[in-house]
């Protein structure tokens, strides 16, 4: 026994088993493979996954095109493996439930080359993986933290050894392809980290004391910054329109804004959130103080850009709200951790250790403790939770059967309500951005649908009729009996959700695309709110077919009539009669439609998007150079993994 506590492998074993049980105790809860709440919408099969990354039109908030978050792409790749067990559900529970003892393991592993003992490697490591800002966001399943969270303290050992601090690695090539391929992947989570690492890789090379090989140093420079963003192509052109998902990332904004208390104790607020950081902050002040080497300015460096992203994301709320501040406050306590790998730097070490050194050792242990302590009490009530079933499933049917849209109120008049289309809302729907004219129609319904006054209320409810919407998921709390009785006979009631919440089926004529008369033609052209009476046969007859892709054979009519498309327009959809091009007409201000002519004809609507297929085919190329670039770094990390320190 006491041979095997002497081990090597000791310090790391025992420090993951520990981290291990804190977990378990953490997530005893919820343990399962099916986990939402919070921040996390269920997260689809396999092949909806890959479905919805590879298409170039998605009925999120009325319809959204370009690319979707390549999370998806990522998700589908590590969830093949687990097809039997969920699938992509399946990784995310593991990647949440195993946060702890995995970032306990990275955070170790990437210090191996320090002059530091294995104990204090893996007390170090304890403490970052007990971090309040990770386990904070893994309780309210915010998966892009937890991403950045593994993966941060790898990334920043690769890049400091891509870039050439001393001398400049033989395979730099393909260790900086590893690392290109470490910060897309934090890319396609959060955004903001990726950018804030390259801001990190860039002081790296600036202020690198080695000077060897310019070339080389300059080549992997280049691929760290590059690469990453060939690997994320088709979702650039979404982030440069809507730059605040890039603050947000794939889980959207928070729900809680932190107070400036919060921020300091690296608290990002929230459910979940505890305030124990302070230990972490009085153990790097106390280090900084009793140990202080050339170390703290990279600790300074870390703290610096973690604070800017911090600025960033809780002042941000122009579109959406404020960001999570979580992954910001990840880069701070980063650095903050980095003054105590000085108390345990075997190279400065003296035979005889002052009596304050040893005092801030044994507060160290005390202070993973109390961490250990503190994410369970705070984290335990947090809202993620193991759901087999959705709560909104009993709609599931209805809406793959008729490509139509299911409505989910916020829970008060000022938020902004989900809205999609032909299935329930999923996990990367809050990383597409919609239309602003579709952003705003949605605040405008949760606001009147709130309101409860009766011209606002039937607005709203033929406004999203005629939007393709089907089903109505009231606010938590709010039982329908305000809203049935001043809609009347537009609304009626159906089974509750299982979360107990209400829902309404809208009765109107309408479907995903609906062929609408010449007076509620003119009133979609002309500004007014649709008129309940005209929806409905023979003023109003659905067809059977939904976006991106209608066609239709309409008979003789009046003129006038229009085929509307439950579609927010954008740039590239088209439209044909009888295989002849014709503009499309935007119903109510932005909504999809085309004029039918008075005798029969063949109309055809389409969304098309050249540019997503030709950035696909791209960000192909860009995987398979980056992937055949790493395979040398890899074996060459496995090789050398038995004489790792």
């Amino acid at each position: 026994m006491r041979r095997a506590l002497r081990s090597r492998w000791a310090p790391p074993v025992l420090m993951v088993t520990a981290l291990a049980i804190v977990a378990l105790v953490l997530h005893a809860g919820r343990l399962g493979l099916s986990l939402s709440g919070g921040a996390l919408s269920p997260v689809g099969e396999l092949g909806e996954v890959w479905r919805e990354y590879l298409a170039a039109w998605h009925g999120v908030a009325g319809g959204a095109s370009g690319g979707a978050p390549p999370a998806l792409a990522v998700l589908g790749v590590l969830g093949a493996p687990f097809a039997p067990w969920g699938g992509p559900a399946a990784a995310v529970a593991l990647l949440l439930l195993a946060d702890i003892p995995l970032a306990g393991l990275s955070a170790y592993t990437a210090m191996r080359r320090l002059p530091v003992g294995r104990s204090h490697r893996a007390v170090v490591a304890a403490v970052y993986a007990l971090l309040p800002a990770a386990t904070t966001a893994a309780v309210q399943g915010r998966v892009d933290v937890v991403v950045v969270h593994l993966l941060l303290p790898l990334l920043l050992a690769g890049i400091v050894a891509a870039s050439g601090w001393r001398e400049v690695p033989a395979r730099w090539l393909s260790l900086s392809a590893v690392c290109a391929l470490g910060l897309a992947t934090v890319g396609a989570f959060h955004p903001l980290s990726w950018l804030t690492l390259l801001v990190v890789a860039g002081v790296v090379f600036v202020v690198s004391p080695g000077r060897d090989r310019p070339r080389a140093r300059v080549g992997s420079l280049a691929v760290l910054v590059l690469l990453p963003a060939a690997l994320l192509s088709p979702w650039l052109p979404v982030l440069v329109d809507e730059p605040g998902l890039v603050l947000r990332g794939v889980t959207g904004a928070a729900a809680d804004v932190p107070t400036v208390g919060e921020l300091v104790v690296l608290d990002p607020g929230g459910p979940g959130g505890t305030p124990v950081g302070v230990v972490v902050v009085l153990a790097a002040l106390s280090a900084a103080l009793v140990r202080p080497s050339v170390r703290l300015w990279a600790a300074a460096g870390l703290v610096v850009v973690g604070a800017a992203g911090l600025v960033a994301t809780v002042l941000d709320g122009r579109s959406g709200g404020a960001a999570f501040a979580g992954a910001p406050l990840l880069f701070v306590g980063a650095g903050l951790l980095v003054p105590l790998l000085g108390l345990g730097d075997q190279s400065a070490r003296t035979e005889s250790r002052p009596l304050r050194q040893r005092v801030a050792v044994a507060a160290a242990w005390a202070g993973v403790l109390v961490l250990a302590v503190g994410v369970v009490l705070g984290g335990r009530g947090g809202p993620l939770a193991h759901q087999p079933g959705e709560p909104t499933e009993p709609l599931a049917a209805d809406l793959a059967a008729t490509g139509r849209g299911v409505l989910i109120l916020g829970d008060d008049a000022t938020a902004t309500p989900r809205l999609t289309a032909g299935r329930l809302p999923r996990f990367g729907d809050d990383a597409m951005a919609s239309s602003e004219w579709m952003s705003a129609r949605l605040r405008d319904w949760q606001r009147q649908l709130s309101d409860g006054a009766r011209e606002g209320v039937v607005d709203a409810v033929t406004s999203a009729a005629t939007s393709g919407v089907l089903f109505v998921v009231l606010s938590p709390g709010d039982d329908g009996e305000v809203l049935r009785s001043v809609a009347g006979d537009l609304v009626e009631p159906v089974a509750a959700t299982y979360d107990g919440r209400t829902v309404l089926r809208l009765t109107a004529e309408a479907g995903a695309a609906t062929l609408i008369s010449p007076e509620q033609a003119q009133r979609s052209v002309g500004g007014l709110a649709p008129d309940a009476d005209l929806l409905t046969t023979p003023a109003s007859a659905a067809v059977d077919a939904a976006p991106p892709e209608i066609g239709v054979r309409v008979s003789e009519g009046p003129e006038g009539r229009l085929l509307l498309v439950a579609a927010a327009y954008e740039p590239g959809w088209r439209a044909t009669i009888d295989g002849v091009g014709h503009p499309i007409v935007k119903a109510w201000g932005g909504q999809v439609a085309v004029a039918v002519p008075p005798e029969p004809a063949e109309v055809r609507v389409r969304f098309e998007n050249g540019r997503h297929d030709l950035l696909l085919l791209g960000q192909l190329a860009a995987v398979s150079f980056t992937v055949l670039t790493a395979v040398p770094s890899l074996r060459l990390a496995r090789s050398s993994r038995s004489s790792a320190t």
